[in-house]
Formats: C-alpha cells, sequence, structure tokens
C-alpha cells in the first residue's frame, strides 16, 4: 500500500537545566546503601559495568518531585511551532499526539493538556502507550489518519520522559543492580514534531523536514516481562536480557529498506533509540556497516525513552551530520518488546 506524502520535521527540544553527572548518580546510590565498605565495592563495580555498557556519563534530569510532563512538552509544542513559523491559536493544528508513558494522571490524556496550555483550540488529542516506541508508533498512527482522513492535514507528536520518582537508587544487592541499574541511565526530554501533508517554508525557504518513505513494526510479547514500570512502584529492567533484544533490530531495520526500495548501504544514518552505546555498535556490525553510520549520543542525555528518536534527529542535525538527501531510519526498540521504524528521505 502507497503512503500519501507526509513529512516530518526538525523535532524540537525542551531538556531540564539540571544536570546529573555518572559521578553524581553513583554517589546518591552511595548514599542509601547500608551494606559494608567491602560490599559497596562490589556494587559500585557492577553499576560502573552496567554504566561502561550504555556510555553513560551525563543526563538531563527534573528536580526532584517535579513530573509536569503537560506543562513541559508544551514548551517543546510552542518552540516547534515558532521554529515552523506557525502562529499560536485555533485551527493551527488539527492532531495532538502524545506518545509517552510518563504522566500524572490516567485521565485525561495528556495530549490535550498539551493542546490547552498550547493555545491550539480543539484539535483532535490522544495519548499512544507504547513505552519507548511512542514517538515513532504516534508518527505512524498519523500516518494512518492522514491515509483515512483528508481533513486532517498538521498534527505534533509530543514526548516526554518517565515521571519523578519512579527511578529507584536504593540499590543494596547484586540482584538489585540487575533490576533497578538501568534507571541510572535515564534521562529526561521533552519533544515535539510536526507531521505535516506540506513541507513548511517560510519567508520563501524550505525549513529542514524529511518524506516519511516506509514504515514498520512488530511486537515481540514473550519477553514482555523484561522491563516494567508497575502502578505503583519503581522503574525495573532486566538490563542483561533486555541488551540480548537488540539482536532483532537488525532484521527490522532491513525490512523498513525493503519496504523503502532501499537496501541496508543506501542508508546514510541509522537514527536509533539511545538505549546503549553497545548495542548499537552491535547493530552496526550485525548491518555490516560503519558504526559511524549509527550514532550513539547516549553519554550526552542518557536513556530519554520515548523522547529519544527525536533528540537524535535534532542532536545530529545541529551538530551537522544530517544533510539533504540522505536517507535515514529512525527507529527505537521498547518494553513489551517491540521495534517501531519508519525510513526517511531528508530534503
Amino acid at each position: 500500500m502507497a503512503l500519501p506524502t507526509v513529512w516530518m520535521s526538525l523535532p524540537a527540544v525542551n531538556l531540564p537545566l539540571r544536570v546529573v553527572t555518572r559521578e553524581q548518580a553513583l554517589a546518591a546510590v552511595h548514599a542509601n546503601f547500608r551494606g559494608s565498605p567491602e560490599e559497596w565495592t562490589r556494587i559500585h563495580r557492577l553499576l560502573s559495568a552496567v554504566l561502561n555498557a550504555c556510555g553513560t556519563t551525563n543526563r538531563h534530569i527534573e528536580e526532584d518531585g517535579v513530573t509536569a510532563c503537560g506543562e513541559r512538552a508544551s514548551v517543546a509544542v510552542e518552540r516547534l511551532l515558532a521554529e515552523q513559523g506557525i502562529a499560536l491559536g485555533p485551527g493551527a493544528i488539527d492532531l495532538v499526539v502524545y506518545g509517552s508513558i510518563a504522566r500524572e494522571y490516567f485521565e485525561p490524556a495528556t495530549a490535550s493538556e498539551i493542546a490547552a496550555r498550547s493555545h491550539l483550540g480543539e484539535p483532535l488529542c490522544y495519548d499512544i502507550l507504547a513505552a519507548c516506541a511512542g514517538m515513532v508508533m504516534g508518527v505512524q498512527d498519523v500516518l494512518g489518519r492522514f491515509a483515512i482522513d483528508d481533513t486532517l492535514s498538521t498534527a505534533i507528536v509530543a514526548t516526554a520522559a518517565l515521571s519523578a520518582g519512579r527511578l529507584n537508587d536504593d540499590i543494596q544487592t547484586s540482584e538489585d543492580v540487575g533490576l533497578y541499574g538501568a534507571g541510572l541511565t535515564v534521562g529526561n526530554a521533552h519533544t515535539a514534531t510536526l507531521i505535516s501533508r506540506e513541507r513548511r517554508v517560510v519567508d520563501g525557504v524550505a525549513l529542514p523536514a524529511g518524506r516519511i518513505v516506509s514504515l514498520y513494526s512488530r511486537t515481540f510479547p514473550q519477553h514482555h516481562g523484561l522491563c516494567t514500570v508497575p502502578v505503583y512502584g519503581k522503574f525495573r529492567s532486566q538490563s542483561a536480557e533486555m541488551f540480548r533484544l537488540s539482536r532483532y533490530f537488525p532484521e527490522a531495520l532491513g525490512e523498513t529498506c525493503r519496504r523503502a526500495g532501499w537496501s541496508v548501504q543506501d542508508v546514510d544514518l541509522f537514527v536509533l533509540h539511545q538505549a546503549s552505546d553497545r548495542a548499537l555498535a552491535q547493530i552496526a556490525a550485525a548491518l555490516q556497516v560503519p558504526t559511524s553510520k549509527v550514532p550513539a549520543i547516549h553519554g550526552a542525555y542518557g536513556n530519554c525513552e520515548s523522547s529519544s528518536a527525536a533528540l537524535t534527529l535534532r542532536t545530529l542535525h545541529d551538530r551537522g551530520l544530517i544533510q539533504p538527501g540522505m536517507k535515514l531510519i529512525i527507529g527505537t526498540a521498547a518494553a513489551g518488546f517491540m521495534l517501531a521504524l519508519i525510513g526517511v528521505e531528508w530534503a
């Protein structure tokens, strides 16, 4: 089935000002540790191994006790509209999708709060709960809606990262490291991406954007229990097992390329979810492409969950690594276990 002509903008990003370093994260765990110095040496070694594998150095983190997902995401939305030359007001946007699990309430949809805070009038609003795949799944969903509803022409996919109070730095045993250590790699970020039927032109200048040419998603439900955020409880991830699931990525990337009419070698950059530097290197090796084609920015921001793919796209663009004419695969892996990807021709 042919996809409608749809453009994806450069995402706008809102980062918390507070930066937590690797050393500060380990110090916070140490402050809570109740064992002996010898036991702490072992826990420190295990945690360091997790952080080394992921490449974690710095993370932007909200101040203690702050969630404010809708408020923070609306800042990213307003930045996006300013960058895209779109005036705030009713009718500016037809659809708002919030693609994150981070939230302060079960209802209503956080997308409704974002639309109200951004003074967007009465667009269609709903949330997508797909763990770290929320942003890419949101884009895929918008494509489907555009295909069946010609009254929709502009949409925003907004994201936030995990809410405050969900990460556990009370780590006492090696088993705790296995379950909660990955939480020390999680960062906060809020993003907003414009999806539109026409490429934005402001003052005669076409803005950076990519045309979406393929999409692919797949779920492996047998692995659903490896990474969880309970309704009442802390983020838990069986890190070693989750990292091994990166073995599913190469086949999914290949299928996304096939649907775009590309070979894997045709792709200029794989703009992927930043859970682990080691996993990205393994994906590059499996695809038989240079590691430079699978850029890693985890060290600067950590794992920003559903915001990760959009944050990566913006960061690579701002570093001058994304140029007109490039073929990109934007993809993410998520608890569930699921993969979601889109092929984009950057204009």
